[in-house]
């Protein structure tokens, strides 16, 4: 009987994870980063539209300029001695979804999305774009997360 239990109980426990094993992040208020969003747009580039979500960021006045035409938005500007420019693509339910916080986690710089709730959320497929204007900083790598990383950034030549 008590066999039958213990592989009950271990068949439980089994059941409360979300199968894959994955870390869901909290991120604290010492970790905020201070960010402005600079740009928003129901769009996405065709270049990624098969990538998302994407993540990019540009430390320099040459890499915003690439950025910003890769990214097929313009008119906004960042003053890129004083700040770093984190450019953003994702799709959502009809609901939407925003920029919920960004952290510095171990010198990584990431990126909190938060879905909004409703009742008619059952559109698929809508597009955004996100460029956000954060302090410079030596982060290793810029990262998207929803609960979890869903993308990390690559470097922009």
């Amino acid at each position: 009987m008590k066999k039958y239990l213990l592989a009950l109980f271990l068949l439980l426990l089994a059941g409360c994870s979300d199968g894959e094993g994955k870390q869901h992040t909290k991120f604290t208020e010492q970790q905020a980063v201070p960010f402005e969003l600079v740009h928003y747009e129901e769009k996405i580039a065709p270049i990624y539209e098969s990538l998302v979500p994407y993540i990019a960021y540009a430390n320099t006045p040459s890499q915003f300029e690439a950025l910003q035409g890769r990214f097929n938005v313009e008119n906004f500007s960042i003053d890129m001695d004083k700040y770093m420019a984190v450019f953003i693509v994702t799709y959502s339910d009809g609901c939407g979804t925003s920029v919920d916080g960004v952290y510095n986690q171990n010198d990584f710089l990431s990126v909190q999305l938060i879905d909004a709730k409703g009742e008619s959320c059952d559109v698929e497929g809508v597009p955004h774009t996100f460029v956000l204007q954060v302090e410079k900083n030596d982060y290793k790598k810029v990262q998207l997360f929803n609960g979890e990383i869903i993308k990390s950034s690559v470097d922009v030549e």
